[in-house]
């Protein structure tokens, strides 16, 4: 057999010399064939023969030829046979690895890797020779296009690096810089080989090109696909766990193998917690001379400690704490990144510094407060959400007396400072904070704090309260009243939850007994007092307007029992009728709300009229004076109904007034204006004080009435009108008189044959046909009216009523 293969062989061999390059690849394609075969048994002739004939055609012209002869020799290389790789190397070399690539396929380049691959696995003691050469070709198919060029090229670098270990630091740094490309390359698997190689360079580096490969391979912490970033991890953890001098490398390495730890997946989470404690378990050992006093005396455990979180060892604290004021800054400048996702990596990076850290954070803390303030200015953003987390964990480890130096007086009236500060007081333990009760509460009282309207800053102001609260209840019993102050007067506009909350159930059980209205009463004068001082300054959006708003509306009896000092805000915020519009409206709504609950007397009710509301009511040219007259008399309207009895003096006061808003441009001024004379006509008859001027000017202005446009007015001009003449008269009315009475009687049948209010007016006719029916019915004339049946209806009434007085009158 072996004499076969020797003709056949010799045949291809002097045929690889052929010009013809079909008859070059059908030789080729036979001697594979050949060496493929179980009973072929090489021998130094043929090896001989092949780096003679075969190797050349590594360089063929032809594509083809190049293929089976790659081919050809990595099987030959597979099984051992060839004794001087550098020939191969030369040939692949001059193909690859030029300035100018002459090889353009992308098929017979990834055979030249492989054949590397080959080369570098059977033939480590050959190798270093050649090392140069293989270098200078894998710094170019690293960055090939073909992306199965690129990955091989990547497995045969670190293949490369492994079998030449002791001689590789001499040409490591070539390879650097082509494989960071290939980190950013667009496949992932791509990306995943290259990182995983760059594990192997580095490694059997000088170490020197450590910073150069974090700076550029931090942007693969934000990859896309999981598996590159727990390479990226695994890769990091092993450099700092294997790398020579790699104790002056970690401050490079330690933000990468913390960011894994907040990494999106989980299992990569999991995975970067296990390295880490495995690294800093490793540096315990290295480092036990010099750990042996915290490792005696330091506890493992803390009472006062973030629940269901495992406390990293005592190598992690130490190896963080030392590179703290170099990983701070770079947290502090990156939070306020215009990337959002950097920012967000750094708020989750400063959790995992925090509880490393634990209290060594302090040492930058006033910057690194700054930066969390601003990043959570934007509470929307997601990164403002793990810096709040951050602020929670450094609660566990920082004294209140460290950090309130900073927020209590540099903070802004903004929410990063309150979300912050209410992170920061979460956890803390009752006697750190016992001691700055009163600075607290003292600064969150001042006007431009608990005064903001932002909604989520009253929100955060609330959680530092109940914060305090939980930690030192019994210290805030001293500040009930600066507590209460700050409660109402952020929540005075959140009715629905005022009573519901923590706060203000804390404030309640501080007073005895134990009840909603003591708190008020408690408080409330000294309240009224403050708000009396400060309401010449209101206008309409005024916290201390929207306070009386909830002490009027929840708690009149505040008002009931303080009521000069309530009488004279609305003195002092009602006399000048120049202010807001809608400051006054609401004003007056207050008063409103404060006389429907009935806790006036008539004097007091009085003296709000006399006093506070008939100044308003005074004509003022301008739209915006007709609303807030129209207000002022609905205000004077509810207050009229109020009065249990009314004197004298008073109706003579009252008369003149309304009588002249009866006849205002506002429409529901003159609505309200003939409420309040129906309500003045009745309480005059009562006390036998209706004289004949009165009912005359009274009748003046409901007539007047009947003829505005379709609306309510007209029917409660109707319902005065029959008020006024509804028995009894004065004495004398009728005798002085009846011409007055005739004339009403005219005017109102005219009104019969209004449609909108025709009914009305047969009823109040038929109502005031007792003063002089027989004068009535002479103003009537059936005929002349469109509706006959109104007058007719009217007609016959009166018939039977006079004819019941003639038989009265005849018996």
């Amino acid at each position: 057999m072996m004499g076969d293969y020797t003709v056949v062989c010799d045949k291809s061999f002097k045929l690889l010399q052929s010009e013809n390059r079909k008859v070059r690849k059908e030789n080729l394609d036979k001697l594979l064939t050949v060496v493929h075969d179980e009973n072929f048994e090489e021998s130094p002739e043929f090896m001989q023969a092949v780096k003679t004939f075969v190797y050349p055609c590594l360089n063929d012209g032809s594509e083809a030829c190049r293929e089976s002869a790659v081919q050809l020799v990595r099987t030959l290389v597979c099984d051992g046979c060839v004794e001087e790789i550098a020939p191969i190397v030369f040939v692949i070399h001059k193909r690859m690895g030029n300035i100018s690539m002459l090889e353009s396929s992308e098929e017979v380049k990834l055979l030249y890797i492989q054949l590397l691959r080959d080369i570098i696995k059977n033939y480590e003691q050959l190798i270093f020779p050649c090392l140069d050469d293989i270098v200078s070709i894998l710094t170019k198919s690293i960055l090939d296009s073909c992306p199965a060029v690129k990955k091989n090229s990547c497995l045969c670098a670190a293949e490369l690096a492994s079998a030449t270990n002791t001689r590789f630091h001499m040409v490591a740094e070539l390879l650097v810089e082509p494989l960071l490309k290939a980190t950013n390359y667009h496949q992932s698997a791509v990306r995943y080989t290259a990182i995983q190689s760059l594990n192997y360079v580095i490694m059997y580096s000088n170490g020197k090109q450590v910073p150069e490969v974090c700076s550029s391979i931090s942007n693969r912490l934000f990859d896309q696909n999981v598996g590159v970033r727990l390479a990226l991890c695994r890769v990091v953890s092993n450099w700092m766990l294997n790398l020579p001098d790699r104790y002056s490398y970690f401050p490079k390495l330690i933000p990468f193998i913390l960011t894994a730890q907040v990494d999106d997946h989980l299992p990569n989470r999991e995975e970067a917690e296990r390295l880490w404690d495995e690294i800093g378990n490793q540096y315990i050992n290295e480092n036990e001379v010099q750990l042996k006093e915290k490792l005696d005396f330091l506890p493992d455990h803390l009472n006062h400690y973030p629940p269901n979180v495992k406390r990293p060892n005592l190598g992690c604290r130490t190896l963080v704490t030392r590179e703290v004021l170099k990983l701070l800054p770079v947290i502090i400048r990156e939070l306020d990144d215009w990337k959002e996702d950097i920012s967000i990596k750094s708020g989750q990076l400063l959790c995992v510094v925090a509880l490393n850290a634990e209290n060594s954070v302090i040492q930058h803390l006033n910057q690194l407060l700054t930066a969390m303030t601003k990043c959570c200015r934007q509470p929307d953003h997601v990164a403002s959400n793990h810096v709040r987390r951050a602020a929670e964990i450094m609660s566990y480890f920082i004294s209140p007396s460290t950090y309130l130096k900073f927020l209590l007086s540099d903070i802004e009236p903004h929410v990063g400072h309150l979300i912050i500060l209410s992170g920061l007081l979460k956890n803390v333990k009752s006697i750190e904070l016992s001691t700055h009760v009163k600075s607290i509460i003292t600064f969150l009282e001042k006007p431009e704090i608990c005064e903001v309207y932002d909604p989520l800053f009253k929100k955060y102001l609330l959680q530092v309260i109940e914060y305090v609260l939980v930690a030192c209840e019994s210290e805030c019993q001293e500040f009930s009243y600066e507590l209460f102050k700050i409660y109402i007067t952020v929540q005075s506009t959140t009715l629905d939850q005022f009573d519901d909350n923590f706060i203000f159930k804390k404030l309640i059980n501080m007073c005895e007994p134990k009840t909603k209205e003591q708190l008020f009463k408690t408080h409330g004068e000294r309240l009224l007092n403050e708000l009396n001082d400060s309401c010449d300054s209101w206008v309409v959006h005024s916290p201390g307007r929207e306070v009386l708003d909830k002490i009027a509306l929840d708690a009149e009896y505040v008002i009931l029992s303080c009521y000069e000092i309530y009488r004279q805000i609305l003195t002092k915020t009602l006399y000048n009728l120049d202010k807001d519009p809608k400051f006054l409206m609401k004003m007056l709504i207050n008063i409103n709300t404060c006389v429907d609950k009935d806790i006036f007397n008539d004097k007091q009710l009085w003296q709000i009229l006399s006093g506070i509301i008939f100044p308003i009511l005074t004509w003022r040219p301008g739209k915006t004076a007709e609303s807030l007259r129209a207000a002022s008399c609905l205000c004077a309207q509810i207050i009229n109904k109020k009065f249990t009895c009314f004197d004298e003096t008073m109706l003579n006061l009252s008369f003149p007034i309304f009588l002249a808003l009866a006849d205002d441009n506002h429409c529901k001024t003159r609505a309200y204006a003939l409420d309040t004379l129906h309500c003045l006509i009745c309480a005059a008859k009562s006390l036998n004080k209706l004289n004949a001027d009165t009912i005359n000017n009274v009748t003046r202005v409901a007539l007047a009435r009947l003829n505005d446009n379709p609306g309510n007015t007209r029917f409660k001009a109707i319902n005065l009108i029959k008020a006024t003449y509804t028995q009894p008269l004065p004495n004398d009315y009728m005798v002085h008189y009846e011409a007055h009475v005739a004339q009403l009687y005219k005017t109102l049948v005219i009104f019969l044959d209004d449609q909108d209010i025709q009914q009305s007016i047969l009823d109040l006719l038929k109502d005031l046909s007792w003063m002089k029916p027989e004068v009535l019915i002479k103003h009537i004339n059936v005929n002349v009216f469109s509706h006959k049946h109104f007058a007719q209806n009217l007609m016959d009434y009166l018939s039977d009523n006079l004819s019941q007085i003639s038989l009265t009158n005849t018996e």
